[in-house]
């Protein structure tokens, strides 16, 4: 009370301590956020990444390539920035039992769970982490590709079934025969064999019973009865499956070589693809369309999540 204009000045210094503290100014808060926003990837980071690529592809990684790890790198910190923002961190027993994992492969203490888990954060590990900083990520996407989903009407199932028959299309399916001529038994012969064969074919009709008389027992039978194009690629090799699904009905091939010899194929049937009904496959079609929409959300949504973030690479200062 002696020294009123003292008493003045320490209430108003305190005044605007407090208003600093807990109602910081636009200015900083503004700061703040444009700090949160910058995401500065350094050369030696970038470095890391091509030597990675390069490494794992075998194949050096050209302006284009490197612009593209460039930027998944960026997606990740942003997503991974977003997750601390949706408290992803918070309570997640995936990421405690990691940083206690971690904490306890460097420690020689014998520590409770919660002293590991403090540690760790203490020395940055729930920062530094890749499999943390991955799973994050992982997360965030999820949540990202579902946000705002609903549940489809039935009328949104038939019409993507309408615009994708052709995916859910049973494949053709195909009946024939082969006759064969074996490479471990006729050697370079094999070839000159088959092309013999096919001029008696060509000469005269036979019953391709009496035609796969001409080759060699084959150990997957002479004649193959509704079989997938797949199905005959494993069974006889890729080419053979490849000239019997453009091969046209009821005409024999020419020589084709296989890992087991050469072949002169026939295809008798060929079924062509089917679309099932609807309400045969409507829980496959129903996943099928959840997960294109759930594409959909996320692209959209990292699009508008790359234009929160100024992304520069350090010393070239390029967004």
């Amino acid at each position: 009370m002696r020294w009123p204009l003292v008493h003045f000045v320490l209430l108003g210094l305190g005044l605007f301590v407090a208003d600093r503290w807990f109602f910081p100014d636009a200015e900083t808060e503004q700061a703040e956020r444009a700090h949160d926003a910058r995401i500065v990837i350094s050369q030696s980071q970038v470095a890391a990444l091509v030597s990675l690529y390069e490494s794992t592809s075998d194949v050096p990684a050209t302006d284009a390539v490197r612009a593209e790890l460039i930027e998944r790198f960026a997606e990740e910190e942003m997503l991974y920035r977003e997750s601390h923002k949706w408290g992803l961190t918070s309570n997640n027993q995936a990421i405690d039992l990691r940083l206690r994992q971690q904490m306890a492969f460097v420690s020689d203490e014998e520590l409770s769970d919660e002293e590991l888990e403090r540690q760790a954060r203490a020395l940055g590990l729930d920062s530094h982490d890749a499999v943390i900083r991955n799973m994050l990520a992982h997360n965030m996407r999820l949540l990202l590709s579902r946000k705002g989903e609903l549940e489809p009407t039935d009328e949104e199932i038939e019409a993507y079934y309408e615009s994708e028959r052709a995916r859910f299309a049973r494949p053709a399916r195909l009946t024939g025969w082969h006759v064969f001529f074996s490479k471990d038994l006729r050697q370079s012969a094999a070839h000159p064999a088959a092309r013999a064969a096919k001029a008696t074919l060509n000469r005269e009709a036979r019953e391709p019973e009496k035609a796969a008389e001409l080759g060699d027992a084959s150990p997957s039978g002479a004649r193959f009865r509704g079989q997938l194009a797949r199905q005959l690629a494993s069974r006889f090799g890729p080419e053979f499956a490849k000239v019997a699904e453009s091969l046209p009905k009821g005409q024999w091939s020419d020589p084709v070589e296989t890992p087991f010899g050469v072949h002169l194929v026939l295809v008798q049937e060929r079924t062509p693809p089917q679309a099932p009904r609807l309400a045969e496959i409507r829980a496959r079609v129903t996943a099928a369309y959840e997960s294109t929409q759930r594409q959909r959300r996320l692209a959209t949504a990292m699009r508008e999540l790359r234009t929160r973030y100024e992304v520069v690479v350090e010393s070239t200062m390029r967004r």
